[in-house]
């Protein structure tokens, strides 16, 4: 792990943090939450996509590390990330809708590059299309596009 600014923390995931982590994706499946259907099949539909995602992303990162991210002792994130020999790469990082917008995902992110500049590490995530805001900050912030396909472009950061 790694080191946030104040008021940000990480620490690890617990148990009693599912109804969090479970209310964090719902908030970022706006795709979902607009279908023309009842709520309850909605709310099964984003339970079942995010059990989806965590299955993959243990498949595709089985020694990924995740984490809460907290400002004042209050979760408001979760951070997944996966060290390899040559890259750090980020597998997802979501904010609560509230700590969107106020430089939170900024701080974490430069924490991330300062990580990986600390180890001689690239740091490399995969961003959706459809992701443009996201999309926008990693620019901003000094990542390359290194390849894309129809869903998602691949990024890359390495130090100055």
């Amino acid at each position: 792990m790694f080191t946030l600014p104040a008021p940000l923390l990480l620490r690890a995931i617990g148990d009693d943090d599912h109804a969090f982590l479970s209310a964090l994706y719902a908030s970022t499946r706006h795709d979902l939450a607009a279908l023309a259907a009842a709520p309850a099949v909605i709310a099964q539909l984003i339970a079942m996509q995010q059990q989806m995602q965590g299955q993959g992303y243990r498949t595709v990162f089985p020694h990924a590390d995740y984490a809460i991210v907290e400002r004042a002792g209050q979760p408001i994130g979760r951070l997944v990330t996966d060290a390899h020999a040559d890259r750090l790469h980020l597998v997802d990082l979501a904010l609560v809708p509230h700590a969107r917008a106020q430089g939170h995902g900024s701080a974490v992110l430069r924490a991330l590059q300062g990580a990986a500049a600390a180890r001689g590490l690239a740091l490399t995530l995969s961003v959706l299309h459809t992701n443009e805001g996201a999309a926008r900050l990693y620019a901003r912030l000094g990542f390359e596009t290194v390849a894309s396909d129809q869903v998602q472009r691949r990024m890359r950061w390495s130090a100055p």
